[in-house]
């Protein structure tokens, strides 16, 4: 049936060259549970799944959606102030080579890491280079569809993210039950990370990418979890001192890639500063609680996720974070913002609907 296939590939292609003409683009995202829109939902023996209510319940029509949040994650706001269609999960089985065309794809797995063994306890989940390796299962279906040519420039025009690296901390060097964590000291692993991931840009480079962003971390000393661990209830200030570190040599890797790497324009976003001030001064941004979540199991902590059983805060607007681990659709938005801000990227779509 080769010969039924190309009316409908020539017709992708020449759809796909007078929408890059217009400037039309999609975006490719890699990450974890904080870009994950529905991947790990399809994952049915992962332990990291956003498939129960409470997840979901300011979004769309209030259901679970596979988003570890209440509401949007920061990568479906940064898109849409950007005026970029939203990409839906690999795993979808809606999807096709025509919303390919129409709106990327987004691979992001919770629980995924930079590393591969991060985060093995939760049986099932993409880490960065398993994600590559999807991306470059959609390239090869892309160009069946629509030919390599078409397809390469398809690919060399969009948008990518990549917002990894908490969970090869949380879910990995901080955890005794990982060998990672007595095999390097806290310096060793931010270095075995950022050359891990220095691997995986130029990888994505060779397959097209030319355009790439990467969200560094926030203060994740400060996530309800981690604040739990503690005696004082207070910020994990080493956690804050690895995230840090690995920002500061991350930042220098991408500007570092984009000096060298052919036509690359590869950036570092990241709002740890600001994020840390909410965290801080929480009433200076209408929040009135930064350190607990606002899904709890009544007084048992820490619930490491969102249950129908659990309570909710009578106003989701006001707390930092969701869960022990996310935060809140509103605190995301302050932090796209942000990022956005310290990118110089121009704000096109003020929308802040689900």
């Amino acid at each position: 049936m080769a010969w039924a296939r190309k009316p409908l590939a020539a017709a992708l292609a020449v759809a796909l060259l007078l929408g890059l003409c217009r400037g039309d683009v999609v975006q490719f995202i890699f990450g974890d549970s904080l870009s994950d829109v529905g991947n790990n939902n399809y994952l049915k023996k992962s332990l990291a799944r956003a498939a129960l209510p409470w997840y979901g319940i300011d979004f769309g029509r209030g259901m679970p959606n596979g988003r570890f949040c209440n509401g949007r994650t920061v990568a479906d706001i940064v898109g849409d102030k950007m005026g970029l269609p939203r990409p839906p999960a690999f795993l979808d089985p809606s999807l096709d080579a025509d919303t390919i065309f129409k709106n990327g794809v987004n691979y992001a797995s919770g629980g995924g890491g930079i590393l591969n063994e991060t985060s093995s306890l939760f049986i099932q989940r993409f880490s960065l280079y398993k994600q590559i390796e999807l991306f470059q299962g959609t390239q090869a279906f892309m160009r069946d569809k629509i030919g390599k040519a078409a397809a390469d420039k398809f690919f060399g025009e969009g948008f990518y993210v990549v917002a990894m690296g908490a969970n090869d901390f949380i879910n990995n060097y901080l955890l005794p039950v990982y060998s990672d964590s007595w095999t390097y000291t806290g310096d060793t692993f931010v270095k075995y990370m950022v050359s891990t991931l220095e691997a995986q840009l130029k990888l994505l480079h060779a397959l097209g990418a030319r355009r790439l962003t990467f969200f560094g971390l926030g203060p994740m000393g400060c996530i309800p979890l981690q604040r739990y661990l503690t005696s004082s209830g207070g910020c994990q200030e080493s956690t804050n001192k690895l995230a840090r570190s690995f920002n500061t040599q991350a930042a220098a890797l991408l500007e570092r890639l984009s000096a060298s790497l052919p036509n690359a324009t590869f950036r570092f976003g990241e709002a740890y500063d600001y994020f840390q001030d909410i965290i801080d001064r929480p009433y200076m941004y209408g929040f009135n609680n930064s350190r607990a979540p606002c899904c709890t199991l009544g007084r048992i902590r820490p619930t490491l996720t969102c249950t129908p059983l659990s309570t909710l805060c009578k106003d989701r607007s006001e707390y930092v974070f969701w869960d022990e681990y996310h935060p809140t659709d509103r605190a995301n938005e302050l932090i796209a913002l942000e990022t956005l801000r310290k990118l110089n990227i121009t704000v096109v779509n003020n929308g802040t609907s689900g």
